[in-house]
């Protein structure tokens, strides 16, 4: 399936559970054998049999730059839907782009991403004459069960300075066994795949979440910032002292509870949000789906209008930049989670259509140098500017 658009970006989606129909549908949806895209970005249920797809994909779509992953949800131009490949193809008159990829990504160190960054400029420099933060930014997607987001985003968001880059760690519904990336013909676990993209439309780097730090603070007294384990919080149990700030009992504290108090770290005056990914109750530790540290100082959020929050971020970047043609979003897994529970998935789809999103539901999100989770990172892009007698 399509839907209406110019031709600076096309977007596309297929329902369809058969690998070979829903590829079809997705490459003639993006009316590719009418015009050639610089690249292609797709997003893709785990329930699909990767090897028939990654097959498809490249019988259909050829030497096209295709960058794309497994997902807990796809974000398609109808909104949210589950077991379908969605994407959009970017048009080459007004992009150019390189990616690169990075594989056993758990093996990951601060240096493989200064020089990580260093090659992706060195490449699209040689593409285009101007390369800045007003032309340019990149697009990541990382293996979120890698454990590695932190040192990645933080070395190479560092080495990329003035560009921007938002993310997604890539997942496998809930599952938590193998998520996957496609890049250069093949779909690869352990890695890390970065886009840097130069246009001439406009766009904006955004970052958001609907949490409102209350005043219940929370201190990691003994944490393992490896495995992502906290053991203590305020000097207890973890699980035990956690409950009580969310004003539960311990053995009614699960992932539900935890997704919508969150920990809010404060950096640089702003609050990001840490998710759990797992609770422990026998050793009364708490996983948690980014990196923690003993001596962290959090405060427990409580959630405000996730509606009002997204309505107020497009218009927002609507007010900058203009009508949107495009928007890649990566949005946590734990937030689509909550609007089913709360019965508004349905009107959270309707803005993300509204405003022409297209992406997936991830195990993480990053923005710039920084990884966290409960939140909602995105590159909207603008239409090309009219031009007036």
């Amino acid at each position: 399936m399509t839907d209406p658009c110019d031709a600076e970006i096309k977007r596309a989606f297929s329902l369809s559970a058969d690998e070979r129909t829903a590829v079809r549908e997705f490459y003639d949806g993006l009316c590719i054998a009418e015009e050639r895209p610089e690249a292609v970005i797709f997003f893709c249920s785990p329930e699909y049999d990767t090897a028939v797809l990654e097959k498809e994909l490249n019988r259909q779509f050829g030497d096209i730059p295709l960058i794309g992953c497994t997902t807990a949800g796809e974000i398609t131009p109808e909104g949210y839907h589950a077991g379908s490949i969605t994407g959009a193809a970017l048009s080459r008159t007004h992009f150019t782009c390189v990616s690169k990829r990075y594989d056993r990504i758990s093996k990951f160190n601060i240096q493989d991403g200064i020089e990580f960054g260093r090659s992706l400029k060195h490449e699209l420099r040689r593409a285009v004459d101007n390369v800045s933060g007003s032309n340019s930014f990149a697009f990541m997607l990382i293996d979120g069960l890698s454990n590695a987001e932190e040192r990645v985003t933080a070395s190479l968001g560092s080495e990329l300075g003035e560009i921007s880059m938002i993310g997604g760690s890539t997942a496998d519904d809930f599952k938590l066994k193998q998520t996957q990336i496609f890049h250069e013909g093949k779909f690869r676990t352990d890695s890390a795949v970065v886009m840097l993209v130069h246009t001439d439309l406009p766009f904006q780097v955004s970052y958001t979440h609907h949490y409102v730090a209350s005043d219940a603070k929370a201190v990691i007294t003994e944490a393992d910032p490896i495995t992502r384990e906290v053991l203590e919080i305020n000097g207890l149990p973890a699980s035990q002292e956690y409950a009580r700030l969310c004003g539960v009992e311990e053995q009614d504290l699960d992932i539900v509870i935890a997704s919508k108090h969150p920990v809010m770290v404060k950096v640089g005056g702003t609050y990001f949000s840490r998710g759990v990914m797992g609770i422990d109750h026998e050793k009364h530790s708490i996983r948690f789906a980014c990196a923690i540290d003993k001596g962290v100082v959090c405060s427990i959020a409580r959630p405000d209008d996730p509606q009002l929050n997204l309505e107020t971020l497009f218009s927002d970047i609507s007010s900058e930049i203009g009508p949107l043609s495009l928007v890649i979003g990566c949005d946590c897994a734990a937030r689509k989670m909550n609007f089913q529970i709360q019965g508004i998935l349905d009107e959270m789809s309707q803005i993300y259509a509204a405003n022409n999103v297209i992406g997936f539901a991830s195990f993480g999100e990053q923005f710039n140098t920084l990884h966290m989770n409960n939140s909602f990172s995105c590159i909207a892009i603008g239409r090309k500017a009219q031009v007036r007698d």
